[in-house]
């Protein structure tokens, strides 16, 4: 069986390795027959086996994983169109002249989302009182106060005069 592996994601890209018959050794050690100089790749990453006729993918070990087909494997049966994920590396699987994506299984119906809530309409504004003489913004004043404890409101043009002396309490 003719195999390869065609370089998809990383530099330099569309690069392809030819997988012998045997093993194919991958890692970042020097005696690997696949070097990736990458610390994401473990010395001793994985090893790839093309015996008669069959195609397969081990891990070895890693620290950070084998993928194929984005999910982390031990030891998986390789495909055409299959992709292999080393470290930052990503490979298609190419056997006999062919290179295929492998076909997705259609995915799952979602269910229709919840209606989103409705946003509450904003009230109207209330009308705004009139501020009765003596209030600022519908609080009282300090001299709205003395003149209601003195027992009568201001008039036009009045003026409650208050010395420091009438703020402190005399026993």
């Amino acid at each position: 069986m003719e195999a390869k592996l065609h370089l998809i994601k990383g530099n330099p890209k569309g690069k392809q390795v030819e997988i012998p018959s045997g093993t194919l050794t991958v890692g970042r050690a020097e005696d690997s027959d696949l070097i990736i100089a990458s610390t994401r790749v473990s010395r001793h990453h994985c090893e790839i086996v093309n015996d008669e006729g069959h195609l397969a993918i081990r891990d070895k070990g890693s620290g950070n994983g084998t993928f194929i087909n984005g999910a982390k494997i031990q030891e998986e049966t390789l495909e055409a169109g299959d992709e292999v994920r080393i470290g930052p590396l990503t490979f298609v699987v190419e056997v006999d002249g062919v290179r295929k994506k492998p076909a997705r299984a259609a995915a799952p119906a979602r269910p229709a989302p919840a209606p989103k809530p409705k946003a509450p309409k904003p009230k109207a504004a209330k009308p705004k009182r009139p501020v009765p003489p003596g209030k600022k913004d519908g609080k009282d004043d300090i001299l709205a106060s003395l003149e209601r404890l003195a027992g009568g409101g201001p008039q036009k043009d009045d003026v409650l005069e208050i010395s420091d002396d009438d703020l402190i309490d005399s026993e």
